[in-house]
């Protein structure tokens, strides 16, 4: 009877952690079906982050009870959440910069085989 008194409702914590975890198994699916779909570019990696931001916020919110923290963690939160997702995103043009390069490569790769093989065949 004490956790009533004190505003906690255990089946209501019980009722809401398994939300959660069941929200958090939602999402690590969401993040391994996305790594399985061909999305173009950096899309796939997009998605993957949002979806660790979801998950960062509900386990920051539930499982270390933020939630029940003052305005001013909770803003520190935030701003520290948005800087570390600026900063990914400042990477991400990389990721695509790869791609491209690769198939730069394999493109001039192909052509010199061509151009080999031609060259040994007409030596021949």
């Amino acid at each position: 009877m004490e956790a009533k008194a004190e505003g906690h409702d255990p089946e209501e914590l019980i009722r809401t952690t398994m939300m959660v975890f069941a929200a958090l198994a939602f999402l690590t699916a969401a993040t391994v079906g996305v790594a399985y779909l061909d999305l173009p570019g950096a899309a796939g990696t997009i998605v993957a982050l949002v979806v660790a931001a979801t998950k960062i916020v509900l386990i920051a919110g539930f499982f270390m009870h933020l939630k029940d923290e003052g305005r001013l963690l909770k803003y520190g939160f935030a701003v520290s959440l948005l800087l570390v997702m600026i900063l990914i995103v400042f990477v991400l043009p990389d990721i695509g910069i790869h791609e491209m390069e690769l198939k730069q490569r394999q493109s001039t790769d192909a052509a010199a085989v061509a151009h080999f093989d031609g060259v040994a065949k007409a030596g021949h």
